[in-house]
């Protein structure tokens, strides 16, 4: 493998490895570990690399567990047998559970609420520095759609907070 480095980088390297005579590799090495930290355990625990040789694994079904699986699937959001089999088989076996597209939906939708309710009190505060006056009026319509979509999004919030720790839960 081929890395590249910066040239101010590499002096340093050089510099601290004729000083203290560790190989620059070592070096590299220790300093993306110290950077890691805890996420190296992360990183290995999710190593999912397509390089490694693929395994066939052949599985019995009754008639009834796939039908199961096929409505479970068409619940989470994944598309086929398989993909749902391994779904479930990959969340039973690491303590960080996946995410399944409806879940990523949702946190996603989440997100874009909470976006905009930013921009309407961006908008707020433009127009109030902009025109120096305040309509009273207006000023209560737009906090009262901001109450609703802030209800919205804590009632959202909470659903997916309370599924999301039932699933991680063992």
């Amino acid at each position: 493998m081929r890395i590249e480095l910066a040239p101010e980088n590499l002096e340093i390297l050089k510099k601290i490895n004729q000083e203290y005579k560790i190989p620059i590799t070592s070096l590299a090495n220790s300093c993306i570990y110290e950077k890691l930290g805890d996420k190296i355990k992360l990183l290995k625990e999710f190593d999912l690399s397509l390089e490694s040789d693929e395994t066939e694994l052949k599985i019995r079904l009754y008639e009834n567990e796939r039908k199961y699986l096929i409505k479970a699937s068409e619940i989470i959001g994944i598309n086929s047998l398989t993909g749902i089999i391994k779904y479930f088989l990959m969340n039973s076996i690491y303590d960080k559970r996946f995410l399944n597209p409806n879940e990523l939906e949702a946190f996603i939708k989440f997100k874009s609420e909470i976006n905009m309710i930013g921009r309407n009190f961006h908008q707020i505060l433009k127009h109030l520095n902009i025109h120096k006056e305040l309509k009273t009026d207006d000023l209560i319509n737009t906090m009262q759609e901001l109450n609703i979509k802030l209800d919205d999004t804590k009632q959202e919030i909470e659903t997916i907070l309370k599924y999301t720790n039932k699933r991680f839960k063992k």
